[in-house]
């Protein structure tokens, strides 16, 4: 495997909206700070699923019925994360975001930044079939964390792939990972352009079926390598 690379041209002196994304179980969490540009390493994540967990466990610390704890927990996370983030544009500090994009109410954190000049960039860790995320869940779930039904899992992982193919654009720079084994950086592509590929990534059909517009980038990548 190739290992992974340094950010290129990017300037991170510019306050800059870092999304880390991908489906349930691909290791978001576990994996955030390996995305990162070594320089921005310190910097925290907002961590939707662990926020909601506190104030779940909050909630029922006060005697909240179960059936009530999801919704309320949910508000009080986006409260939460709402608050986050425009503290960070009013200081203009770059923020990091872990969040699937499976829906367009994601996209509206996004456009809080890039309505005040942020750059963008996507980091999408992703793995090969949706039964190795319901895989990686269930083992979660063992391990004492949050349970993610199989369908909601197989959506995501849809849905997330096809919004990203229509908005790409939206991003200065998208990295995308393997994450079936450690982290591996498969194309990392800079204002609509690739800059680097490993020829794993078209091997990968959540890339040539699911980024059908990036999928091209790369086909002509590797054609133009080998001229």
């Amino acid at each position: 495997m190739k290992p992974i690379l340094s950010a290129r041209n990017m300037d991170y002196s510019k306050p800059t909206l870092f999304v880390i994304s991908g489906p349930n179980g691909a290791g978001k969490s576990t994996q955030i700070q390996v995305m990162l540009p070594d320089d921005l390493k310190h910097i925290n994540s907002f961590d939707r699923d662990k926020t909601r967990l506190e104030f779940g466990a909050i909630l029922a610390g006060q005697g909240v019925s179960s059936k009530d704890i999801t919704l309320r927990s949910t508000r009080m996370m986006e409260d939460r994360l709402y608050q986050e983030m425009k503290k960070a544009i009013g200081l203009k500090s770059h923020f990091v975001l872990e969040t699937p994009l499976s829906h367009p109410d994601y996209w509206r954190y996004l456009d809080l930044f890039e309505n005040m000049g942020y750059q963008m960039q996507l980091n999408y860790l992703c793995l090969d079939k949706v039964r190795y995320c319901v895989s990686r869940v269930d083992q979660r779930v063992k391990e004492g964390g949050h349970c993610v039904e199989p369908g909601t899992i197989k959506g995501v992982y849809q849905k997330n792939l096809e919004y990203i193919n229509e908005y790409y654009k939206t991003f200065n720079i998208i990295e995308l990972y393997d994450g079936m084994a450690i982290p591996t950086l498969l194309a990392r592509m800079e204002h609509d352009q690739i800059v680097y590929a490993d020829t794993l990534a078209l091997k990968k059909e959540w890339i040539k079926k699911g980024l059908p517009h990036i999928a091209k980038k790369l086909f002509n990548y590797f054609g133009d390598q080998k001229d």
